[in-house]
Order: structure tokens, then C-alpha cells, then sequence
């Protein structure tokens, strides 16, 4: 006869010797470890919706340290348990509110949380196996919390290579719920001899623990959601050096914005040395809940001004029509696109992308511009300079403040689109604005190299993004652009400029 074969015949010998129990009994190992099987499941089978995801395997790590902690005096390994249970609490807590911040947080606190729970696996194996003496059994055993041991040791390896696919987890999930239906039968039997414990002592009941742990991580998540999603950026009061006097009046008289200049590093003029052609294109985004109606005869076709939207139309008693306009005078944007043809061989042309933002409009969140360069939309033509810089100023209590940007990098992005997925080139930043800040601007200056001897098209895409409200977990501004879902937590304006020269209007730098 087989050790656990004998095990269960001296678990019925003993019950039937036991008296039944009274009415509304409650066994302190039947409810822990009740609440420790549900621990279990919730912290490994969950569901990606409705932020079940979260919320679910934050609850089976709080029922795990309640059941271990009315179990951690039966004896030294479920002692252990208990202390393992709350470190894999702990860990599970200070993920969560990472994910809350715009951190890189990587894999190490999940590796050290997968391997506590493995360790908490094969103590709970050997604190059950210690329980069967007790009750009975003349070799201690507890088969099932052994298998669910080695097995939760060959998911890691497996969750950390990155196998996955319905034809792997569904076997491994099956698996995983007979062994766990398993260890509750066991459970039951050891109760069911009327294997009694007395439970650990406690200062709190275990319903103020449930919802006093969850009601702490959910506070410290709101407060790293709604405080920490910022970028970190060095503001400080604006000192620049004096610009090139003469330099400056060039481009003044090629008909460089003076606004988009004052806010240049004399290092920043320093680079437009040598400008032959200067272009300017400014696009504004209007508030669209506040505007005030106006009222004309006049039908204004290709000459609406870009802050006027039509409305409706009424006819009068002579068959004249009266047209009703919706005019936008709150802007929230402005992009103003400047691009400096330099008087170089090979051709050499910067492009300065800057933006201004009203003060309504100034979040407290990430902030993000992405410009689509144009090596990236004629390849044949251009190439990427080795110039790229830029900045963010903004006032606040009257005091001028600048900042470099929280990073700044030319990439390729990946874009999750109808269609597919799709990789463009751009060049990227992010930052924050300081809180009751006003007047903030930002701008991107770079550089592309001609291929060709003269140029014949230019042009240059700004992708201004603003987050308007915390999200969990926490994503940019830019990430939000680029996802799904993306409905009242980010405001995007898109500007293009584009420009044509035929190629018999091509001046030689040669003249």
C-alpha cells in the first residue's frame, strides 16, 4: 500500500471517530486556506479587461497574506510563507504604482516578484507537507502543492524567453486548475479529520486588512497618477547671451519671424549663418467650444479665414440668402513652420518647428512634439543632418523660465494603425510645463542634407500632443497619439508646411 494510499484511509478512520460538527463551526485551516487557494488563482488567472487585470491579482496577493498569516505559527515553513506573501505583496504595490508614473520600470521587479511567489510555492509545499503528520499520515505528503511548485518553476523560464500563443497557455492553464482543484481537496480532507489549528494572533480583523491594503494602493496610485505623470524638466529663469546683431537683421530682412527669433540661443542663430531663402508657414488650432456667431450676406468660399466655420444658411423673402458663421478667437496652438535654405554645397537646409501654446490650454501633464522629417518622406533627396536641438520657455509670476527638453532624440516609431503596422523616422520630444505657467512655446530646430544640387520641394511635418488627464497605466502624450483608445486623455494638432520650386526657377549658387 502506497504512503498516500494509506494517508486517506487513516483520514476517513480518524473522521469517522470525530463527532460532527456543531452548527456554524468555522475552522481556522478551512478558511485559510480557502483564502489562500483563491490567492492563488486570482494572482495567476486573470482577465485583461475593465482593469481586472490589476485588480484581481492585487486582491489574491492581500487573501494569500491573510490566509498565511492565521496559518504562519503551525510551523516554520508556512511561517515563512506568510513572510514571503507579504514581500510578494509589497513588490506587486510598488509595481502598480510605478506603472502609475512615466518611468521605464523594465522586468526586474516582476523577476523578483515571480521568484518570491516560487519561493512561497515550495515553503506552502513544505509547510502542507508538515501539516499531514498531524493528521494522521505516517510520512508527510502534500503531492499537489509539490507539482504546483515545479510547475510554476517551468512557467518562469518560459515567461522569461516570451513563449506565448493559445496552443501554450491553455494546456498550462488547464494543468494549472486541476492541481489547484487538488490541493482544495486535500485541504477538505485535512479538515474533514477534524484537523484543527489555532489561529496566529492579529491586531486587526481581516476585513480591515482586505480593504485597507487595496484602499492604500488605490490612494498612492491616484496620488502618483495625478501628481507623477511628469516629465522631469529643468526649468529654469531665462538667461540667454546677446545674438549676432548683424546675423539677426539678415534674417529679419529675409523675413524670419522676430518672435520665433527672440526665443533662438545665439548658438541657434549662429547655425542659420549663411541664409539664402527663408519660408514661413503658420497654422493655428481654435478653441471649438467658445466662439461667437456672425451673421453676413456674403458667401465666402476659398477665402474663409482659418478661425471661420460655416454654419448655416437662410433664405430671405427677395430669394437673397443670409450665412451664418462660427468664429473661433481662443486659440490653443499655434505651429509656425521656418525653413532656412543655407548658401552651401552640398545643399543644406534647417527647419524649425515651433510651437506656442495658450496658457488655458498649458496641462499639467506630458507634453509631446514629433516632427516627420523630410529624409523620411523623399529619401531620395535628403538625408539627416548632424544639427538638432531645440527647447521649452513659458512664463510664470512674470519671470521668463527656460528649459532643454526631458529628452530629445531622432527615432523611428512604430505605428499601430487600421492597416497595419507602419515605421517612421522623426525626430522627438518630450517635457512638462511647470504648474500656473503662461505664454509656453517650444520648438525643434534640425538640419537635412540635399542630395541634389539645388531643391526643388521641401517640406516638414509638427505633431503637437498634449495629455490632458492622468492614465493607468501611465503612458505619454505621444504613446497615447500613437494608441487606441485614446477618446478625452490626449489633444493632437498635426502641421504640414510644403514648398515647390520648378526647376527652371532654380537660382545657381554659382551667380
Amino acid at each position: 500500500m502506497t504512503d498516500d494510499l494509506r494517508f486517506d484511509e487513516l483520514l476517513q478512520e480518524d473522521a469517522a471517530a470525530l463527532p460532527p460538527p456543531s452548527d456554524g463551526a468555522v475552522n481556522p485551516w478551512q478558511m485559510a486556506m480557502g483564502q489562500i487557494l483563491w490567492g492563488m488563482g486570482l494572482t495567476t488567472i486573470t482577465l485583461n479587461i475593465l482593469y481586472l487585470d490589476y485588480i484581481l491579482p492585487a486582491l489574491g496577493a492581500v487573501l494569500l497574506v491573510l490566509g498565511f498569516r492565521t496559518l504562519r505559527r503551525e510551523n516554520k515553513p508556512l511561517g515563512w510563507c506568510y513572510k514571503l506573501a507579504l514581500a510578494a505583496l509589497l513588490l506587486r504595490g510598488v509595481i502598480y504604482v510605478l506603472l502609475a508614473l512615466p518611468v521605464e520600470l523594465g522586468n526586474t521587479l516582476a523577476y523578483c516578484t515571480a521568484l518570491v511567489t516560487l519561493a512561497l510555492y515550495i515553503c506552502l509545499w513544505r509547510g502542507m507537507g508538515g501539516v499531514s503528520r498531524p493528521a494522521g499520515a505516517e510520512k508527510p505528503a502534500a503531492p499537489a502543492a509539490g507539482e504546483m511548485a515545479v510547475l510554476y518553476g517551468l512557467l518562469l523560464p518560459l515567461a522569461y524567453i516570451g513563449l506565448e500563443g493559445w496552443l501554450l497557455v491553455v494546456p498550462l492553464l488547464v494543468i494549472y486548475i486541476v492541481i489547484l482543484r487538488s490541493m482544495a481537496k486535500l485541504s477538505r480532507s485535512l479538515a474533514d479529520t477534524g484537523y484543527v489549528i489555532t489561529a496566529a494572533p492579529v491586531r486587526l480583523p481581516g476585513w480591515a486588512v482586505l480593504w485597507g491594503s487595496l484602499g492604500l494602493l488605490l490612494a498612492a496610485i491616484l496620488l502618483a497618477a495625478f501628481l507623477g505623470q511628469r516629465y522631469p524638466t529643468d526649468w529654469q529663469a531665462r538667461e540667454d547671451a546677446p545674438q549676432d546683431t548683424a546675423l539677426r537683421q539678415e534674417l529679419l530682412e529675409l523675413g524670419f519671424p522676430e518672435t520665433v527669433l527672440n526665443d533662438l540661443t545665439d548658438d541657434e542663430v549662429a547655425a542659420l549663418d549663411g541664409a539664402a531663402e527663408v519660408y514661413v508657414q503658420k497654422d493655428t488650432k481654435w478653441e471649438k467650444n467658445t466662439y461667437r456667431e456672425l451673421t453676413t450676406d456674403k458667401w465666402y468660399d476659398d477665402a474663409l479665414p482659418s478661425n471661420w466655420k460655416y454654419d448655416s444658411a437662410k433664405k430671405q423673402s427677395d430669394g437673397s440668402y443670409l450665412y451664418t458663421y462660427r468664429v473661433y478667437d481662443v486659440p490653443v496652438c499655434t505651429v509656425t513652420h521656418v525653413t532656412v535654405v543655407l548658401d552651401e554645397a552640398p545643399q543644406r537646409v534647417m527647419f524649425i518647428q515651433y510651437v506656442t501654446v495658450n496658457g488655458d490650454a498649458m496641462t499639467d501633464f506630458t507634453q509631446g512634439i514629433e516632427a516627420w522629417p523630410i529624409w523620411y518622406s523623399t529619401p531620395q533627396d535628403w538625408t539627416r543632418g548632424g544639427y538638432c536641438g531645440g527647447r521649452v520657455l513659458c512664463d510664470r509670476g512674470g519671470q521668463p523660465l527656460a528649459a532643454p527638453f526631458s529628452r530629445l532624440e531622432q527615432t523611428a516609431t512604430t505605428t499601430q494603425g487600421f492597416f497595419g503596422i507602419s515605421t517612421r523616422e522623426a525626430v522627438t520630444a518630450v517635457w512638462s510645463w511647470p504648474r500656473r505657467a503662461a505664454n509656453g512655446r517650444a520648438y525643434l530646430i534640425f538640419d537635412a542634407v540635399g542630395l541634389a544640387d539645388e531643391w526643388t520641394y521641401l517640406d516638414g511635418w509638427c505633431n503637437y500632443a498634449r495629455q490632458l488627464r492622468p492614465v493607468y497605466p501611465c503612458q505619454d502624450a505621444l504613446s497615447l497619439w500613437h494608441g487606441f483608445g485614446r477618446g478625452g486623455k490626449v489633444d493632437t494638432y498635426q502641421s504640414s508646411m510644403q514648398e515647390f520650386r520648378s526647376k527652371e526657377s532654380v537660382p545657381s549658387m554659382q551667380e
